[in-house]
């Protein structure tokens, strides 16, 4: 099936109306939670029938992990549900996270699921018996399996359209299954023609095939969980947005908090030094405004005055630009400032390292840096300011 009739089926069944978008989305991922229970509980009824007739272990367990997905679609379904919940007193960033919860759990189901599978498989290796199937039940398994990728692409498709891991994580579900079915075909096919340990060996490949899918998905789940970083994307068109906004000199420092599908950035915006509070203040609301209005996230903008009229700037901007730009350990320069006074002259600046770097390696690059710049700046202080590694 095509993506232009998913997208039929699901305007049909859920027309994006002028609700929030946040409301939407829920809508998309409860509706095929739904569907996902509805498929996998007639197919976990066909696979459950077979199996007990024919005395196939891969087959039964094969109906084991179709009812595996029936549990962990109505967990898709509790995730989306709390995910909706608005903030409260306990959680006043949402209820968004409970949706990495809910992919951990249908990961967790995919390796127990897996490991059942070992157990069973290599008794049945172990023990060989002959299974023989008849021709219309290896076809109904075959048909099976097609409805199982039907409703793993358009899980596939609906995980793309709202952005959720949890859906993409349901959607290798429901492939492992339809592979581990294909599987399944091939032992009761070789089992017809006298081979019986095939049975045993279908029901182990897709054991292992199991907990290396549910691993990586736990992994990507995991790391939603702690928090990993944005892709370089995402920080770059939060980086243009910001400044397209009149008035914006340099944008640095950004960082953003993902809580499903909210996200909460901050963001240090460098403007001219000579602009007065209130215009400092109508610049900082405009890339606030702007920001929410292209991404829906919640800003929060600070604000760095800085000195582009100031030749002693443009001079230091222009020697860090031609001599330390390419410097593989420092990613970004920003806030070039100078104090001079008669008693106090200082060159104060502040830099984006390399992720990765130690401390002492950071602690090098800054003293290299200083003892340059002191050299052609005699007589003023370095200081430099080295932004965290969440900061981009």
């Amino acid at each position: 099936m095509t993506n232009s009739m998913f997208e039929t089926i699901t305007n049909y069944f859920i027309p994006n109306t002028k609700e929030s978008a946040k409301m939407y989305r829920t809508k998309i991922g409860v509706f095929q939670g739904w569907i996902s229970v509805l498929v996998n509980s007639i197919l976990f009824i066909l696979k459950l029938v077979i199996g007990v007739m024919v005395g196939a272990v891969s087959v039964i367990a094969d109906a084991v992990h179709t009812l595996s997905d029936v549990v962990s679609s109505i967990v898709v379904i509790l995730g989306f549900k709390q995910a909706e919940k608005p903030a409260d007193v306990e959680h006043p960033y949402g209820h968004g996270r409970a949706e990495y919860i809910a992919t951990l759990i249908i990961a967790i189901l995919l390796c127990v699921a897996g490991i059942e599978f070992i157990e069973a498989s290599i008794d049945r290796i172990k023990n060989p018996e002959q299974v023989v199937a008849e021709w219309w039940m290896i076809l109904t398994l075959m048909v099976t399996i097609i409805l199982k990728e039907i409703t793993a692409r358009y899980a596939e498709f609906l995980s793309i359209k709202i952005a959720s891991g949890t859906l993409h994580a349901d959607a290798w579900h429901h492939r492992t299954d339809a592979l581990s079915s294909l599987l399944v075909v091939g032992a009761l096919i070789a089992g017809k023609y006298g081979y019986p340990s095939s049975d045993g060996w279908a029901g182990l490949g897709v054991a292992l095939f199991l907990i290396y899918t549910g691993f990586e998905i736990a992994k990507d789940a995991v790391d939603d969980l702690i928090g990993k970083p944005p892709t370089s994307e995402e920080v770059e068109v939060i980086r243009q947005i910001v400044m397209n906004v009149d008035g914006v000199l340099g944008a640095h420092d950004i960082t953003i908090h993902s809580y499903g599908h909210d996200k909460f950035i901050s963001v240090h915006v460098e403007i001219d030094a000579d602009k007065s509070t209130a215009e400092a203040h109508d610049i900082s609301e405009e890339v606030e405004y702007k920001l929410h209005g292209a991404l829906g996230v919640e800003p929060t903008i600070h604000m760095d005055p800085v000195q582009p009229g100031n030749p002693l700037v443009q001079e230091i901007q222009s020697y860090l630009d031609q001599n330390w730009s390419g410097d593989e350990r420092i990613t970004d320069i920003h806030d070039i400032r100078v104090v001079q006074t008669e008693n106090h002259k200082v060159i104060l600046f502040g830099i984006n390292v390399k992720v990765g770097m130690f401390q002492n390696q950071i602690v090098e690059c800054c003293q290299s840096l200083e003892d340059d710049l002191f050299e052609i700046f005699p007589g003023f202080e370095i200081d430099i300011k080295v932004s965290p590694i969440h900061k981009y």
